[in-house]
């Protein structure tokens, strides 16, 4: 019996463990077949192997370059597993936070990010819908201060297993409140104002691990006991995966011609 794909097998594991609780912990009412399911499965498929191949290419990277500071990547290497994987997920969301910001900033940015924001429903699925171009990007401004401190390789494959399932659980739709637990790590309460339709603040509850971030910085905004209303943005939700890639590059060229 041929071995099912790591990648089928990760969607299931997805399907298996979300959908049911979407249906019974449920923020907002909506169909499984919800409007941009079959654009964000695109998604999901091709981010799983972008995201493969950008890690692969990262430690390449990481291994022909020089570390900045060997006595400090030597000094992080041998500390105990615990401690660099909480220092790293501090590193990763700080990074994180600083060019996510920015995507919602510059504004040649934001055309890439737009589409994350697209969605009019958020969910587990939701997640996936990041253009190649900011998955990448993020992804490497996550990674490579992570590689060059020397955090072992223990650390980071915690990290990103950690960076993955709470990407999800913050997507989705589910009404949960953790009342202390909402102050240490990001909760989909939190995460679910990052979407709203219409923001308070134009870039709002940035970070997607660590709300202490944007508490510091300023973009913290959850109110007691509520969720948005709306989601998403004006950009046309029914389009596909191949009108989502290109609009960016549309969008810039436009601009150039103008």
């Amino acid at each position: 019996m041929p071995e099912v794909p790591d990648v089928i097998k990760g969607i299931s594991i997805l399907v298996f463990i979300f959908v049911p609780i979407e249906k019974v912990l449920a923020v907002h009412q909506q169909k499984l077949f919800r409007e941009g399911w079959f654009t964000d499965i695109c998604y999901y498929f091709s981010g799983y192997f972008i995201g493969h191949s950008t890690t692969k290419l990262l430690i390449v990277f990481a291994l022909l370059s020089q570390r900045s500071i060997p006595i400090l990547s030597s000094f992080v290497g041998q500390q105990s597993l615990v401690l660099q994987v909480t220092v790293a997920i501090f590193i990763g969301d700080l990074s994180f936070y600083i060019i996510h910001r920015l995507m919602h900033t510059v504004p040649w940015l934001w055309q890439f990010h737009t589409i994350h924001h697209s969605s009019t429903h958020i969910d587990w699925l939701a997640t996936v819908r990041v253009h190649p171009f900011e998955q990448i990007l993020t992804k490497a401004c996550q990674m490579i201060p992570l590689y060059w401190l020397g955090f072992s390789t223990e650390a980071l494959a915690i990290y990103a297993i950690f960076s993955s399932a709470i990407a999800f659980f913050i997507h989705a739709n589910i009404s949960v409140r953790f009342p202390i637990l909402k102050w240490i790590i990001a909760t989909p309460e939190f995460h679910h104002w990052h979407h709203d339709r219409h923001p308070q603040l134009y870039a709002q509850n940035l970070a997607v691990q660590l709300p202490i971030l944007d508490y510091i910085f300023g973009t913290w905004h959850m109110p007691d006991r509520e969720f948005p209303k709306q989601y998403g943005t004006e950009l046309n939700t029914k389009t596909n995966y191949f009108n989502y890639l290109i609009y960016p590059f549309n969008h810039l060229f436009k601009n150039k011609r103008n």
